[in-house]
């Protein structure tokens, strides 16, 4: 069976339920676009220059080269003032200096795996402990683990390089005693 011919499928009603899909053709390309009445604004109209919100503070200061009525024969300019001494008041304020607080010396038990403020138990001073990393529980299980896996050409041995696995053993560095071990 042949399929009907153009002419003999524009007889034919549609198919129901193809409205739905009817769209409107696009505009033709002749259409004029609308064009303002008003120009736009300038470029003066459009950016507007906001004052500064956080602008700089200058404290007033005393001109050094003042000249005294003497030295005019009395007369002072009427604007600048120059030949009298000018009333401006200063204010000296202290400068503002900002200190952090001081930090808190924790408990040996308290030590992480970096550095940490400690009063040392033995010597009584409050010291940055002194941290030495060393192969703990963590390094040799993941050694091992390594190696049941059948990484044993040197592939096991990389746990002890990976800082993340060992333990941090602090000391204090005065009198070199030793404060605490940090496991994982």
């Amino acid at each position: 069976m042949e399929p009907p011919s153009y002419e003999e499928a524009n007889l034919h009603a549609p198919a129901v339920g193809t409205r739905a899909f009817d769209t409107l053709p696009p505009p033709p390309y002749d259409t004029s676009i609308p064009v303002p009445t008003t120009p736009p604004p300038t470029y003066g109209e459009a950016v507007t220059v906001q004052p500064d919100p956080f602008p700089v503070l200058t404290p007033p200061r005393v001109p050094t080269d003042v000249t005294s009525p003497s030295q005019n024969n009395g007369m002072v300019h009427p604007v600048t003032q120059i030949g009298t001494t000018p009333s401006v008041s200063v204010i000296r304020t202290q400068p503002v200096a900002a200190t952090q607080p001081l930090p808190v010396a924790v408990a040996p038990m308290y030590l992480t795996d970096s550095p940490g403020l400690v009063r040392c138990p033995h010597c009584n001073h409050v010291v940055t402990s002194d941290v030495k990393y060393l192969p703990g529980k963590a390094a040799w299980c993941m050694c091992f683990l390594l190696a049941a896996m059948g990484l044993i050409c040197g592939f096991c041995l990389i746990p002890f390089a990976v800082r993340g696995l060992q333990d941090a053993h602090h000391s204090c560095p005065n009198c070199r005693n030793h404060l605490h071990v940090y496991t994982r």
